[in-house]
């Protein structure tokens, strides 16, 4: 796996959606955005709001950005 980076949501992002993102990079006084725009892949029911910001990290496995945690509560499990 890949280190675990910060993003700002460029859009608003849904449960167990997908959401243009910008990777923060430290500036030595603070986070800022970087140049490396992702698409973020939601997996674990959160939502999030345009210029939220959370952390991610790069599947190696899937292929993708993926989400850590949520940028709010989280959504209650679905019964099935």
């Amino acid at each position: 796996m890949q280190s675990i980076r910060q993003f700002e949501l460029l859009e608003d992002l849904q449960p167990e959606g997908t959401a243009s993102a910008v990777l923060m990079r430290w500036d030595g006084r603070g986070y800022v955005q970087s140049k490396e725009k992702i698409v973020l892949h939601e997996f674990v029911r959160t939502h999030g709001d345009c210029g939220d910001r959370g952390y991610c990290f790069f599947n190696t496995e899937s292929q993708q950005w993926e989400s850590l945690s949520g940028l709010y509560q989280q959504m209650p499990n679905r019964e099935f």
